[in-house]
């Protein structure tokens, strides 16, 4: 079982791969006229998803060693190598970098709006290659585990409901809603082998109990009102 330092360890490395990246689109985007919004949309729906794959391939093969690692502390029988899974949606990408730069279209431009929306899409695609790569590993590892959303550092209520549902993923098609992640996102996809403990830490019921006393507060199972109350009891905005 991947210990409470070794997720923390993850987490760190894939917070070092979004420093790095968004270090880099920041510097791209300081050379830019940014008041020429149609010159620096097409620089980017050209430049951004080379960035993409350039950091992603670092966070899938950063997941895949971290999977390996944990594996071979968990002495689980059989041989299985994780494969970095580096790819993402290319399509979707360039969609979310048209709309991240709408706000250069406006009437009173706002590059700094921007550059805060489209980096939020570049962290979720970058680190998301790495997070598909344990999915995927869980997917075709002999040993069958799942994978659980372990929170990491600052973690929002939408992550925490996911998490509390605890390690029922198989892979990343079954794992539906789960599957989704967002731009500064700290919860580390985490494989769990069966009859092992999960993670010193992590405490799903715990979680759970959070989500349910949410939902009786917000009188709705509908996820937003849900998250809204949530955010009320922690104080959070």
């Amino acid at each position: 079982m991947p210990s409470k330092a070794d997720v923390e360890r993850f987490a760190d490395a894939n917070r070092n791969v979004r420093a790095l990246v968004l270090a880099e689109l920041e510097a791209l985007w300081r050379s830019l006229d940014t008041m020429n919004a149609n010159a620096t949309r097409d620089l980017l729906l050209d430049a951004v998803p080379l960035l993409v794959a350039s950091y992603g391939d670092v966070a899938a093969t950063v997941a895949a060693d971290f999977y390996d690692e944990a594996r071979d502390a968990s002495r689980v029988a059989g041989r299985f190598s994780a494969r970095p899974v580096a790819s993402f949606d290319l399509e979707g990408l360039l969609g979310q970098v048209r709309y991240a730069v709408g706000p250069l279209y406006s009437a009173a431009p706002d590059p700094d709006a921007a550059l805060g929306r489209l980096a939020l899409k570049v962290d979720e695609y970058t680190l998301q290659q790495g997070r598909e790569t344990i999915a995927e590993s869980v997917a075709r590892d002999p040993a069958k585990p799942r994978w659980a959303r372990v929170p990491a550092g600052d973690t929002c209520k939408f992550c925490i409901v996911l998490a509390s549902r605890g390690a029922v993923y198989r892979s990343a098609e079954s794992a539906g809603q789960g599957r989704k992640f967002h731009g500064k996102c700290d919860c580390q996809a985490t494989p769990i082998w069966p009859k092992e403990p999960l993670p010193e830490g992590y405490d799903p019921d715990a979680l759970y109990e959070q989500y349910n006393a949410a939902r009786k507060e917000a009188g709705s199972g509908r996820l937003k009102p849900i998250l809204a109350a949530m955010r009320a009891e922690s104080g959070d905005h």
